[in-house]
């Protein structure tokens, strides 16, 4: 069993970006999973990103590989703001970013990781095995689903979550209910009417709020009272998409209370057209329980505190993510109690590293320490740049004190700060 310094688990936009940074940084690592297996697989095709053009880039250690760089180099159109990127363009994007800066990427899930002394032990689904002074978590949302309690237990045939859905060819001429009132929800409401399918959005908000469209060649004087941010217009959104180290060091309380106030249900300009007067949403409406007749899905439903009955073929809960560590399968129960706090939340340090030392977390599970912008891949420009800075200096302390003499009787030399 051959030992890697640094295995990182997804190879996705954050597992990506740190494999590049690691390789340009002469780290010995691996980087396991189906690139871009999420993006490729379970999202819809037509799918547009809600980050403008300029914030979805991954983060690269040398200049070249951003999103503008791959459609200048392929001839696409171009813009930073006000460009609707799909789907397929930046996943091609991403495997182009792959091909030149990260390398070998093994398509393998993990099966079991524990801790065995200082390293970690990995099985995968290949058979093989393992072992690595350190790891990150870079898996994104994956098994974090949050669905409504009125809908568990539903067979699949009648009800799934919005994280699953690749091609939705098989909901054409069907009616589809959709439960949420975010962008995950109202794009799939544009995507599913637009095959022919009868899309009815449920929400509990009283109106969507949908997101202006971003003009590029504004004024300073306007750019100086709201600037455009990776998250969004406006100082708070500044301080959020490039400050995640100070929203680290905010009191816990306060981290959740930003948490759950800010960018919460909304949907991105480019849908506006696509769903007003074109999908039918009913606000103000709550599921209170749901059960099969006659081959279909009946949802009893609290719509201004009147009850009613929406009949459909297929419910789709598109009501997000909870982050949880312990619903990895694949963590030992040691290592998942002693990452996570009792909601299940990973508590990192400013290196993004666990509770256990040499196991980092990155990506959306690491939102609640360091802000929203991990939700999106604008992210990478913080969280691949710091864990890869803080290997690269436990390697150096690790070579130091392996270089540190042992004579008898002798006092050892005193370490430096880490």
């Amino acid at each position: 069993m051959s030992l890697t310094d640094t295995i990182i688990i997804g190879a996705g936009p954050y597992g990506s970006s740190l494999a590049a940074h690691l390789k340009a940084a002469g780290v010995d690592h691996q980087i396991l999973g189906e690139p871009m297996g999420a993006w490729r697989n379970l999202m819809p095709p037509g799918m547009l990103l809600r980050s403008e053009a300029f914030a979805s880039s991954l983060h690269a250690p040398c200049s070249g590989f951003t999103v503008e760089d791959y459609c200048r180099l392929k001839g696409l159109p171009y813009r930073p703001l006000g460009m609707a990127l799909p789907l397929e363009t930046f996943v091609e994007y991403a495997l182009w970013f792959q091909s030149n800066l990260v390398g070998e990427i093994q398509p393998v899930d993990v099966l079991a990781l524990r801790r065995v002394g200082d390293e970690f032990q990995l099985s995968l689904t290949d058979g093989r095995s393992l072992t690595a002074r350190r790891v990150v978590i870079a898996l994104g949302l994956k098994g974090f689903a949050q669905t409504p309690p009125a809908l568990r237990g539903l067979p699949a045939q009648y009800a799934s979550h919005s994280e699953l859905y690749g091609n939705l060819e098989w909901a054409r001429d069907k009616d589809i209910a959709i439960v949420g009132g975010g962008q995950s929800a109202l794009g799939l409401s544009a995507l599913l009417n637009e095959l022919g399918a009868r899309a009815h959005v449920l929400m509990r908000e009283s109106s969507v709020v949908w997101h202006e469209r971003p003009q590029a060649g504004r004024n300073i004087m306007s750019r100086l009272r709201r600037p455009d941010a990776g998250l969004g217009r406006g100082w708070r959104s500044v301080f959020l998409s490039e400050f995640p180290g100070v929203f680290h060091l905010l009191d816990p309380k306060r981290r959740k209370q930003i948490m759950e106030h800010t960018y919460g249900a909304s949907g991105a300009w480019w849908l506006h057209d696509r769903v007003v007067g074109k999908v039918q949403i009913s606000h103000r409406t709550e599921v209170r329980s749901a059960e099969i007749e006659n081959d279909r899905v009946v949802l009893n439903v609290l719509t201004d505190g009147k009850k009613a009955r929406v009949s459909a073929d297929h419910v789709i809960a598109a009501t997000g993510f909870k982050t949880d560590m312990r619903q990895h399968a694949f963590l030992s129960k040691d290592l998942a109690d002693a990452i996570s706090n009792q909601a299940g939340m990973p508590e990192l340090t400013s290196h993004y590293e666990t509770r256990v030392r040499g196991l980092y977390v990155v990506g959306p599970a690491c939102a609640h320490s360091f802000g929203p912008v991990m939700r999106f891949v604008y992210g990478t420009k913080h969280a691949s740049p710091t864990v890869a800075r803080h290997i690269v200096g436990s390697l150096k302390a690790g070579a130091r004190q392996r270089a540190w003499p042992v004579v008898a009787h002798a006092p050892m030399p005193e370490r430096s700060g880490e």
